[in-house]
């Protein structure tokens, strides 16, 4: 049963790149990384037809050898977690983010395999593979907190837009559906005109001619300006926040260490900077500050207090 569970840790080590698995576990989630964006590639050309129809062979392998792989290794994952603070079952696993995204990841072929579907008209749903490179970039992270913070503001703005879409396609159809009744013929028609417009992209290809019509295009433009900076500024204002919190967590952490009369590891340190995606740069700002603080000087780590 131990050599179970030293088996079990292990494997949950060499999964997950933020524990202390060492170079073969950096090896290994360098070559899932590989993978995927492998994966990805080959996606895209199988778009191609000549090029698919030239190279098919290749293609059914690497499909093959990535499922066998992503299927294993989301096996292992499942069976690891009891090792993971964050489930307390296996079951908490399961319905978890990064469980959901390794079932994309291999569902597709598994749907094609037994329903007769053709494979390469999953290929959207394969594309989504390139979600399992969130656990090994920790910054994206950053931005997840940010969006699940921001949830409510967000979708507040969101639902802004959609009526100031609603409100721009009707108003261009009113003015100009007259002049122009092959483009704004009817309010959804004028849609597209008006989301183009609401986003700032202003692709030109539509535009209203009559007096009246430009007027009222030109309103929504400037108030277009406000309504997409709006949630832009938001999701800034919270990115910063978020990093100073992690910033000061860190900075909790080390002065907690210091309390205690006990030297930082710089193991423990390294993997508390990956899990807060802190920069190497700001962690030494930090253990500096804090050695300042401490009466200790910075350069040679003797105190700098007078005997």
């Amino acid at each position: 049963m131990k050599s179970l569970v030293r088996l079990r840790r292990r494997v949950y080590s060499l999964l997950n790149p933020g524990d202390r698995g060492g170079k073969l576990s950096h090896a290994v989630n360098i070559f899932i990384i590989f993978l995927i964006l492998v994966n990805v590639l080959s996606a895209s050309l199988e778009t191609v037809q000549d090029f698919y129809l030239a190279y098919r062979p290749f293609f059914v392998a690497i499909e093959y050898f990535s499922v066998g792989i992503f299927t294993l290794e989301y096996i292992l994952r499942f069976w690891s977690s009891k090792e993971d603070s964050r489930y307390k079952t296996r079951f908490g696993f399961f319905h978890s983010f990064d469980s959901i995204v390794d079932l994309l990841a291999v569902a597709p072929f598994y749907l094609g395999f037994f329903f007769g579907f053709d494979l390469r008209a999953l290929i959207a749903l394969r594309l989504l593979r390139l979600l399992k490179l969130v656990r090994y970039f920790q910054p994206l992270a950053i931005l997840g907190a940010v969006m699940k913070a921001e949830f409510r503001g967000f979708m507040t703005a969101m639902f802004v837009l959609v009526i100031l879409v609603f409100v721009a396609a009707t108003g261009i159809y009113v003015f100009e559906r007259d002049a122009q009744p092959e483009v704004f013929g009817s309010i959804p028609q004028s849609m597209w005109w008006a989301i183009v417009t609401l986003t700032t992209l202003g692709y030109g290809d539509v535009i209203p001619v009559t007096v009246p019509g430009r007027i009222f295009a030109a309103m929504i433009t400037v108030m277009s300006i406000g309504t997409v900076a709006l949630p832009a500024g938001m999701l800034a204002s919270r990115f910063s926040e978020e990093l100073k919190k992690r910033k000061d967590e860190m900075d909790g952490h080390i002065a907690a260490l210091s309390a205690s009369g006990k030297v930082p590891d710089s193991q423990q340190l390294e993997a508390l900077r990956n899990e807060l995606c802190i920069s190497e740069d700001d962690l030494q700002k930090l253990l500096a500050r804090q050695q300042e603080s401490a009466g200790v000087c910075p350069l040679c780590r003797r105190s700098s207090e007078p005997a």
